[in-house]
């Protein structure tokens, strides 16, 4: 993740920085060390019937101090936020060897400015963040994942909107085009009739009788639209659909994030398809979370010269739908010749500004953020 360092001289290693874990279940907070995996965290919370109010991709791998940093994305930002959203409270050691600390471990404090929202998403560009506190939210009594396939792009889209602005708002909600969307249905064990379709993977949370109405709500929709299919999953199959999607999201040569309003976002995602399947006949596909208004191409080019062809006209039709992005993942090639974060205006004075207060230096992981700072 990032742009190329500008230099390079000593990598500082955290994933051993583990220590105990705090956990409040009566004030549903934790604070946890930068080397702790997301997934441990996890299970250590549910033994109390909490969770983390945010999901990121690979937990068990993605450790807390890397999560925090990059601001990693996740499904459940359609419902809950992101991570910046639910931190109240971090450590961070500076370029200095300082070691600084912001906001508190209980979710009503009041210390001055909330500094930690400053550091969350600067990818170790002002600090390292070596320790974080997070509010907590319940596990949902029951959960479940409807999946549903069409063989046409816009009545989807506007099924999945319509369960969006609805009547309860799921835990996550994601329209899925091109080739991964038949493989999404068929790793929840569905049979595809054809390979043009687009899926909507919906996960519901709530109690037996809320999930029993939502389930009913969804698979009306989904029927009153003309599916082409749909099936409500068990857990096996579930965990192997949502699997699907982070394993392309995590293997794909080529992964652009866009941002913006959830329609601008689906535009954005059929325009980019056809342009690229008009200039070579391989293979895109989109998953857009619509809720939250976030969508990622993904692509596996054969070449250089295709990355590079590829990444332009992502990045011009997130343009003309006033969107911002980051290349999550690309060849080098393509990140030797622009920055991976969308412009950021003006903001980028002050930007450079904070970056001279905090590490005048220039020894964060110079080079490798926004604007190349």
């Amino acid at each position: 993740m990032g742009n190329i360092p500008s230099s390079y001289d000593t990598a500082i290693d955290l994933s051993d920085f583990i220590g105990e874990t705090e956990h409040e279940s009566g004030d549903m907070t934790v604070v946890a060390n930068a080397g702790v995996t997301i997934g441990t965290l996890n299970t250590i919370l549910a033994k109390e019937g909490q969770r983390l109010a945010f999901e990121v991709r690979n937990p068990e791998k993605a450790t807390v101090g890397g999560s925090v940093a990059s601001n990693a994305p996740g499904r459940r930002q359609s419902s809950t936020g992101g991570i910046r959203d639910w931190v109240i409270g971090m450590q961070i050691v500076l370029a200095d060897g300082t070691v600084t600390k912001t906001g508190g471990r209980v979710v009503k404090n009041v210390q001055g400015y909330e500094l930690h929202r400053l550091h969350t998403g600067a990818y170790g560009t002002l600090g390292i963040v070596s320790q974080a506190a997070f509010k907590l939210l319940p596990l949902p009594p029951e959960q479940q994942t409807i999946i549903a396939w069409f063989d046409d792009e816009i009545t989807a889209n506007e099924v999945g909107m319509k369960l969006v602005n609805g009547l309860f708002l799921p835990e996550s909600i994601s329209a899925i085009s091109g080739p991964l969307a038949t493989q999404t249905v068929e790793a929840a064990g569905e049979v595809v009739s054809t390979d043009d379709v687009t899926t909507l993977l919906i996960k519901l949370g709530g109690g037996v009788r809320s999930i029993e109405r939502q389930v009913n709500e969804v698979v009306g929709a989904a029927g009153a639209a003309g599916a082409t299919g749909y099936a409500v999953l068990n857990d096996v199959a579930e965990r192997s659909a949502w699997a699907k999607l982070e394993k392309a999201e995590s293997n794909s040569t080529l992964a652009v994030r866009m941002t913006s309003r959830p329609l601008a976002t689906l535009a954005a995602s059929t325009a980019t398809r056809s342009k690229v399947m008009n200039l070579h006949s391989h293979d895109i596909s989109t998953i857009s979370d619509l809720g939250f208004g976030a969508s990622t191409m993904l692509s596996n080019p054969e070449n250089n010269e295709d990355a590079s062809a590829y990444t332009t006209i992502i990045v011009d039709e997130i343009s003309k739908n006033s969107g911002s992005y980051v290349i999550e993942r690309c060849p080098l090639h393509v990140k030797q010749s622009r920055d991976v974060f969308s412009d950021v205006g003006s903001s980028i004075d002050l930007m450079r500004r904070i970056k001279a207060q905090y590490d005048p230096t220039n020894t964060l992981n110079p080079g490798r953020f926004a604007g190349k700072i």
